[in-house]
């Protein structure tokens, strides 16, 4: 029979030994959470945005964290490309245009694309409501200013899929600011359809927009990509990363003025609510196309991919074969 003070003596040891398997076992339990998450960086092309609310709405709300992935935004500029980071291994991930990113592949640079989160794109041309322009045929003989990039390339090949000789408007290129529109000094000025009507607007500046997705030309923008190694070693965190963005801009159109807070507040100084909020609503009809609800938020389709390749070889100096496999991969939208 055991004495009093031998079982008095049991009990506090007893204790102890509950509470040191009990620590151990929530230390085991932290480090196999640790070693769940995967730590991964995002490199945007552009300073913050609405255009980019998926990424900040997915780690705000905790989408990210849920497909087991800490994930770093890390912003672009002028300066900043995301290809070349991503290539190198400085971010994981990436966003750019899909223009690109075809270009990237014909140079052999080893980056796989896995979302175009912009089914529609927004690239167009946007002239003063007072224009009285109504359609593609009375473009001919007004003064076009752009810039060299996508939307003056859709632009080209939208006046020329609906029987239009680029050449019969007047050119000349311009800066970013809508300034030569709103002085007269142009009649039409490519744009991003999600993005400078909005400001016009914002000005009290009513515009007509041509957007040459509508008149047959059909290609995708914001592209999300990664490099090739990383996409064949880690398949699974790569669709994490799409299901989660997915699921930002679901929640995005769902909440549009909470996610427009949540977008400020990444750059206030910078960032207008009533302009994001805009923003937000003019980017739904491209984000959430009829495509997009049937198979997936980013989900793509190898037309449009080809529709890509044919504008850039026809007004982008293609002249390479491209090989669209290893362009891009659907396997995250796979069934």
């Amino acid at each position: 029979m055991k004495s009093r003070t031998t079982r008095m003596l049991a009990l506090p040891l007893a204790l102890a030994l509950a509470a040191t398997t009990a620590a151990s076992v929530a230390a085991q339990d932290d480090e196999a959470e640790a070693a769940e998450t995967v730590a991964v960086s995002i490199r945007l092309p552009w300073f913050p945005g609405s255009q980019f609310a998926g990424s900040y709405v997915a780690q705000e709300k905790g989408f990210f964290a849920e497909e087991g992935l800490e994930v770093t935004i890390n912003p672009g500029g002028f300066d900043t490309n995301s290809i070349t980071l991503v290539a190198a291994g400085t971010d994981t991930f990436g966003m750019h245009d899909t223009n690109s990113l075809v270009f990237a592949s014909v140079e052999e640079i080893p980056l796989v694309t896995v979302a175009t989160f912009l089914q529609k794109h927004p690239g167009a041309i946007m002239a003063l409501a007072e224009s009285g322009f109504e359609t593609l045929e009375d473009l001919v003989g007004a003064r076009i200013g752009f810039q060299e990039g996508g939307p003056w390339m859709l632009t080209q090949a939208m006046l020329v899929k609906n029987g239009i000789d680029p050449d019969s408007l007047e050119q000349q290129t311009i800066g970013f600011d809508l300034t030569p529109l709103l002085e007269g000094q142009i009649d039409l000025q490519t744009v991003f359809a999600t993005t400078e009507p909005i400001i016009a607007d914002s000005m009290g500046v009513e515009t007509t927009v041509f957007v040459p997705y509508d008149y047959g030309v059909e290609t995708s923008a914001n592209a999300l990509f990664t490099n090739k190694r990383f996409f064949d070693e880690n398949p699974d965190v790569v669709c994490s990363m799409v299901r989660a963005m997915a699921r930002g801009w679901e929640y995005v159109f769902e909440n549009p003025d909470e996610a427009a807070e949540i977008v400020v507040a990444v750059d206030p100084d910078n960032l207008d609510p009533e302009i994001e909020r805009n923003i937000i609503a003019a980017m739904d009809g491209a984000v959430r196309t009829p495509d997009a609800m049937e198979n997936g938020i980013g989900s793509m389709t190898e037309a449009r991919w080809q529709t890509t390749v044919d504008v850039l070889r026809d007004f982008g100096g293609l002249e390479a074969e491209v090989d669209l496999g290893s362009v891009y991969s659907d396997i995250c939208f796979a069934e």
